[in-house]
């Protein structure tokens, strides 16, 4: 019988954390739970990774990538005719991307005691909120920013907020607070942004 390599190894430990992550409260998932899951010795996981906690940031990596694909997506080119328009298409893509993916949720919408997750979530928000601002340039003259503050990642950050509070009561994100969170970014972005901008196009 062909060994099996250390990758497939580390596939399967991955494909089980995400099924754990998927079915059960998160704050209870263990290392040992993942091993009985992944039929994989206890001991190799934790060669490879010291805390559970270290494999969802492992998983994250791969949500990162994900939220990339989503913003590269979401435009529309020819429906793009003012700059709110772009801030419900990117909000409406996000939506649409954690309605269909359980271990998203789980990971940044739910309550849970992973602060490192919490903290590299912030930190993607902050290259997220170039890549937004890049979009927003391709269309419109954005105005000259704030030099504190990235008003996109803002932007991004409550939404998110605004999403996690509806799943927290409801386990989903209900069509009426998708489109509160449309209204709160778009609220938020004119108060930087006047409500006219010439499209480049």
């Amino acid at each position: 019988m062909k060994k099996e390599s250390m990758e497939q190894k580390l596939e399967r430990i991955h494909t089980a954390a995400i099924l754990l992550i998927e079915n059960r409260d998160i704050n209870k998932i263990s290392i040992y739970d993942i091993s009985r899951e992944a039929g994989i010795a206890s001991s190799t996981i934790y060669h490879h990774y010291p805390k559970v906690e270290a494999i969802f940031e492992h998983l994250m990596t791969t949500v990162f990538k994900d939220f990339d694909n989503v913003l590269h997506n979401a435009i529309i080119p020819s429906k793009v005719h003012s700059w709110p328009d772009i801030n419900r298409m990117i909000e409406s893509a996000f939506i649409d991307f954690y309605r269909k993916n359980k271990l998203v949720q789980k990971l940044l919408l739910s309550q849970h005691i992973f602060t490192s997750i919490r903290h590299a979530d912030l930190e993607n928000d902050t290259r997220l909120g170039v890549i937004v601002d890049s979009i927003y340039r391709e269309y419109f003259d954005i105005p000259q920013q704030p030099p504190h503050i990235n008003i996109f990642t803002v932007s991004l950050q409550l939404a998110d907020r605004v999403y996690s509070l509806d799943y927290r009561k409801l386990g989903d994100i209900s069509d009426e607070m998708a489109e509160e969170a449309i209204r709160a970014t778009e609220a938020y972005l004119s108060l930087y942004l006047p409500h006219f901008i010439k499209n480049k196009n």
